[in-house]
C-alpha cells in the first residue's frame, strides 16, 4: 500500500518554535538547530546594568570567542615586551624609568585617532545592509504575501475557489522555504513534500533549476498566474488583478534585494583595510603600554602598571568586538545567536496568512438596502445571520 500523502494545514506552520527566557532576552532555535535572539528588554537590560549580563547570550562575551582571545592575545604582547625590556636592562632596572617612549606614543595616539572614525562607519554601513536586509528584502517578501492573500480571500471568497486560495497559502509557504534555502545555500526539496507545499510533479519541475534563487521567484509566478486566470474566469475588476501582480512583482524584488546584498559585499580592500587598521591599533596599543608597564617597574608605581594593563585590555577588546559583530551581522540568515530567527518569522507570517484566508467567516453581509449583518455561528460550524449593525 501507498503511504498516506501527508495533508496541508496554515496551523502547522504557526508553531513558534521552543523559546528560552534569560535574564533579559528571549532566544528561539533557529533554521539549522542553534539559538537566535528574537527579543531582548532594554528596561531590563539597564536594570541589571551590562556588567551583570556579559554571560548573557548574544552578548559580544558569549556570541563569539574571537573577541576574547584577541584580547588575551594582546595582553600576552604587553607582558612579553614588558618581560623582554625588564630582562635587557636587568643589569640597571632604574635606567627604565628614563626609557623615551614618545615616538612610539605618539605614532600609537595618531592611529588611534584615526580608527574610531573609520570603524565607526564601517560598523555603520554594516548595520543599514543588516536592517535593509530585514524591512526592505525580506520584509517585503512576507508583507507581499500577506496582501496577496488578503486580496484573494476577498475577491475570490466563493467556495469553489477554496482550491485556489489553499493553493496561494501552500505556494507562499513554499517560496519562503525556498527562500530561506537560497539564502543559506541548502538544498532540501524533500522537506516541502513532507509539509505538502509542493507535489511530487512541481517538487521534480523545481530540481530543473539548479540555481537556488530560481526557485522562489518561479513560485510566485505560478501564484500571479494562478490568481490572474481565477479572477478572469471569476471577473473580477482589473485593478483586483493589477494589485496582485503588483504584489507578485513587489515579492521578486525583495528576494532579488536579498541576493543582491548576500552576493555583493563590501567592497573587498575596504573591509581589508579597515581590518588592518584595528589589528595595527591593537598590536600598538599593546607594545606602547608594555614599554609604559616597563618604565613603570622602574619607578616602582604599582598604579601606571594596573592602568596600562585595564587600558589595553579595555580598547583591545572594544575594537575586536565591534569588528566581531560587524562579521557576524554581515549574513544574518546563518547560524549565528545575532542571525535572524526565521523559523520565529515564519510563524508570524503563517498566522497572518491564516488570518487572511479565514476572515471571511466572520465578516458581515451587506444586503441591497446598505444595511449590515452580523454572521452567526449556527451548531453545525457554519456562519448564519443575524442582525443588524447599523
Amino acid at each position: 500500500m501507498n503511504a498516506p500523502q501527508p495533508q496541508f494545514d496554515i496551523k502547522q506552520h504557526m508553531e513558534v518554535p521552543n523559546t528560552e527566557k534569560t535574564r533579559v532576552t528571549e532566544v528561539v532555535l533557529g533554521e539549522g538547530g542553534n539559538h537566535k535572539i528574537l527579543r531582548y528588554d532594554m528596561k531590563l537590560l539597564v536594570q541589571y546594568s551590562a556588567c551583570a549580563t556579559v554571560c548573557t547570550k548574544g552578548t559580544v562575551f558569549t556570541m563569539d570567542n574571537t573577541t576574547v582571545r584577541t584580547t588575551c592575545i594582546m595582553v600576552l604582547l604587553l607582558g612579553t615586551v614588558t618581560a623582554f625590556t625588564v630582562l635587557a636592562h636587568a643589569g640597571n632596572i632604574k635606567q627604565l624609568a628614563d626609557l623615551d617612549i614618545k615616538p612610539l606614543e605618539a605614532l600609537a595616539d595618531q592611529v588611534s585617532a584615526f580608527v574610531p572614525f573609520v570603524l565607526a562607519l564601517f560598523v555603520s554601513l554594516t548595520l543599514s545592509r543588516w536592517w535593509a536586509l530585514r524591512v526592505t528584502a525580506l520584509g517585503k517578501v512576507f508583507d507581499s504575501l500577506a496582501n496577496t492573500c488578503m486580496i484573494v480571500a476577498s475577491e475570490l471568497n466563493d467556495l469553489r475557489w477554496r482550491d485556489v486560495r489553499t493553493g496561494i497559502m501552500k505556494y507562499g509557504m513554499a517560496s519562503i522555504e525556498l527562500l530561506v534555502q537560497a539564502a543559506r545555500e541548502e538544498e532540501d526539496i524533500d522537506s516541502l513534500l513532507e509539509l505538502d507545499l509542493l507535489s511530487e510533479t512541481e517538487a521534480e519541475f523545481m530540481k530543473e533549476y539548479e540555481l537556488l534563487w530560481q526557485r522562489p521567484m518561479v513560485i510566485w509566478a505560478w501564484i500571479m498566474h494562478i490568481v490572474s486566470d481565477a479572477m478572469d474566469h471569476d471577473k473580477t475588476p482589473a485593478p483586483s488583478r493589477q494589485a496582485v501582480i503588483g504584489q507578485c512583482l513587489a515579492a521578486r524584488d525583495g528576494m532579488a534585494n536579498i541576493n543582491m546584498y548576500l552576493d555583493t559585499q563590501l567592497p573587498f580592500a575596504y573591509v581589508h583595510l579597515i581590518t588592518l587598521l584595528v589589528n595595527v591599533q591593537n598590536i600598538l596599543m599593546s607594545i606602547k603600554s608594555g614599554l609604559k608597564f616597563a618604565t613603570a617597574v622602574g619607578q616602582g608605581d604599582p598604579f601606571i602598571m594596573i592602568q596600562e594593563m585595564m587600558t589595553t585590555a579595555i580598547i583591545v577588546f572594544i575594537y575586536q568586538a565591534l569588528l566581531t559583530i560587524a562579521y557576524t551581522i554581515m549574513d544574518p540568515f546563518g547560524d549565528d545567536v545575532l542571525d535572524f530567527p526565521i523559523r520565529a518569522y515564519k510563524a508570524y507570517v503563517a498566522s497572518i496568512v491564516d488570518a487572511m484566508m479565514g476572515a471571511g467567516r466572520g465578516c458581515p453581509a451587506v444586503s441591497s438596502d446598505g444595511r449590515l449583518h452580523r454572521p452567526l455561528l449556527t451548531s453545525n460550524g457554519r456562519n448564519g445571520l443575524n442582525g443588524d449593525l447599523a
